[in-house]
């Protein structure tokens, strides 16, 4: 993350309010740094197997027409969720399932974040994410923020969970710059597990001065479960966005997050920014 904010926000929508929520956080996050916005859409068809050649020549016509299609509405989806902000902001449409399209998107447009609405479900499954937002999440080698609601106004409150590592750095880091550019503030919170390290003495001992020196930091301390405890400062405060450190593990042949990390982002009542290891 540069300086003062991202250079190139990836944004993929599928024309919900949900998407719309995500693209005017794009919007608004494309302030800090002056930052691209890359509003993209997938759309995807393979043919069967039985069908003849003159059948997957109209075929592709007819895909080509369907994306002219897709761009058009696209481009009307964006001036009407942003209004003047649509001016800067980037059209694409691309061929391909959501995950892979998003992931190759990301890397062509040399994407430092991607933000993405999460629709989750309902019933017993009410606590998952959609299928294609968590995949990004579990293989993004960039920041991903996760977005349900609509932005409430401009980023005010930020809270960042923090732990004595370099990636809790790294994501304190993200957040006292993001707060630096909208004049907000940081919560720093630190969970003491029952049966985790010895107590923090002086958190402050985890904050850089450079950090400390960008904005206003409030240092929090509190016990229990450190995703239940999140959520519910989360819930019990004002907060606009959560930055939070999303390590990832190698699982068989692929990558899954922290067990915390997961729950947050699938609990939280507000945007998440999992921030990634540097690589």
């Amino acid at each position: 993350m540069p300086t003062n904010g991202f250079d190139a926000i990836l944004c993929p929508v599928d024309f919900s309010e949900i998407s719309a929520n995500a693209l005017r956080y794009a919007a608004q996050l494309a302030t800090c740094g002056k930052a691209r916005v890359v509003a993209a859409y997938a759309s995807w068809f393979e043919a069967p197997p039985y069908f003849t050649e003159g059948m997957i020549e109209d075929l592709h016509r007819q895909f080509s027409e369907a994306a002219r299609e897709a761009e058009h509405s696209l481009t009307s989806f964006v001036n009407s969720t942003l209004g003047e902000a649509a001016r800067s902001v980037e059209i694409r449409v691309v061929e391909g399932t959501p995950g892979d399209a998003i992931q190759k998107m990301a890397a062509d447009v040399r994407a430092d974040l991607i933000v993405m609405g999460t629709h989750g479900r309902t019933g017993l499954d009410r606590w998952m994410l959609g299928s294609v937002a968590e995949r990004v999440l579990r293989q993004s080698p960039v920041p991903v923020l996760t977005v349900r609601y609509a932005p409430r106004g401009v980023i005010k409150h930020i809270l960042a969970p923090v732990n004595d590592t370099a990636l809790s750095r790294r994501a304190l880091s993200v957040a006292s710059k993001l707060a630096s550019c909208f004049d907000a503030t940081v919560t720093a919170l630190h969970v003491q597990e029952a049966h985790g390290q010895d107590p923090v003495v002086n958190l402050c001992d985890w904050i850089g001065p450079e950090d400390r020196s960008r904005c206003s930091i409030r240092d929090l301390v509190r016990h229990g479960d450190p995703a239940e405890e999140i959520v519910a400062l989360v819930s019990e405060t004002a907060c606009d966005l959560l930055v939070i450190g999303a390590p990832q593990r190698q699982f068989f042949e692929g990558k899954v997050l922290s067990r915390t990390a997961l729950r947050v982002v699938r609990h939280a009542p507000c945007p998440v920014l999992s921030i990634r290891e540097a690589e």
